[in-house]
């Protein structure tokens, strides 16, 4: 590959990370209706055209931050993973850390409030089948360990899977008062805790 398009390439990657991480901001503190394509492009030092040319349009804008965030949380559930020689302590641990990552402020309107109205079910699709793979193959793995109760590991998946992603958007439309996300965090310590075999 010559230098020039090399630094096409990276001029272009560089415009698409500053564009989700303007509109990341904008669409977490002021919500998806209320920021207009010229203020994100504005606020990103582009054209309208240039974001047009990178995501289409504000939807297709919004899906790359949502599936930007939910890259960045998977990251951050890897160190849960490796600090403990025990996978299934480990397991047990990424779901937790998933719980806090979706639910801190900078990302809980996004993928809580605005994505089901902005994306519908797809949405919903995106964050549960983000490392649905990954999920069932360790569980196979500890069943066939003897670690956790279950004969379908498939099934297991979308349990867990599902239950993750229900507790954490009831937690994330619970006022402060409520606490919910320790008592989200209980149950899923509590699911987890029944799933595992003496």
């Amino acid at each position: 590959m010559s230098t020039t398009r090399q630094s096409r390439a990276a001029m272009a990657q560089a415009t698409t990370d500053r564009l989700l991480a303007v509109a990341h901001r904008a669409f977490a503190d002021e919500g998806f209706a209320a920021v207009s394509l010229d203020t994100l492009a504005e606020r990103a030092g582009v054209t309208r055209g240039a974001l047009h040319h990178h995501f289409t349009n504000k939807a297709g804008l919004f899906e790359a931050v949502l599936r930007r965030i939910d890259a960045e949380v998977a990251a951050e559930m890897v160190p849960a993973w490796e600090a403990t020689p025990d996978h299934w302590q480990g397991f047990r641990d990424c779901f937790h850390v998933y719980l806090d990552a979706v639910l801190r402020p900078d990302r809980r309107r996004i993928l809580f409030q605005d994505a089901p109205a902005v994306l519908g079910m797809k949405s919903v699709d995106i964050l549960m089948e983000s490392g649905f793979g990954e999920t069932m193959s360790d569980l196979q793995g500890f069943i066939a360990q003897g670690r956790v109760r279950g004969p379908d590991a498939e099934a297991l998946a979308h349990l867990v899977n599902g239950a993750i992603f229900a507790v954490a958007f009831w937690a994330a439309e619970g006022q402060p008062a409520e606490d919910r996300r320790s008592r989200a965090h209980s149950a899923l310590s509590a699911l987890f805790d029944g799933l595992t075999l003496p």
